[in-house]
């Protein structure tokens, strides 16, 4: 895919979303702890931005059912491109923390691609 800016083409990033509900529900020390093991990947090539935090506490006007705050920690990362994705997760920089730290602490969890 191609993004359109300004008249000028360029690939677009793809954009992986992971909503991560953890073992430990709700304990902080098990999110810091996911958290920090994980802030190591954003430096990984082909990662444009990455982002890994706690679900934000937003004040509404009035409930609402769409919202899901259920989630323990998420994450949000952009890609060069769809290549730079499947390079990033074969890579043994992101293997060894994902399969022997993070996932570890891991119950279940959503994944979002798009774009790319």
């Amino acid at each position: 895919m191609l993004l359109l800016l300004s008249g000028q083409a360029f690939a677009e990033p793809l954009q992986h979303v992971v909503v991560i509900w953890l073992k430990q529900h709700g304990d902080a020390a098990a999110r810091a702890q996911y958290i920090e093991a994980s802030r190591g990947l954003a430096a990984l090539p082909g990662v444009l931005s990455y982002q890994v935090a706690e679900p934000a506490v937003i004040k509404r006007e009035r409930p609402n059912a769409a919202v899901d705050e259920s989630y323990d920690v998420a994450v949000s990362a952009s890609f060069a491109s769809r290549a730079a994705y499947e390079d990033f997760l074969k890579n043994p920089l992101y293997l060894q923390p994902a399969m022997q730290v993070l996932r570890p602490l891991v119950d279940r969890y959503l994944i979002y691609d798009f774009g790319g």
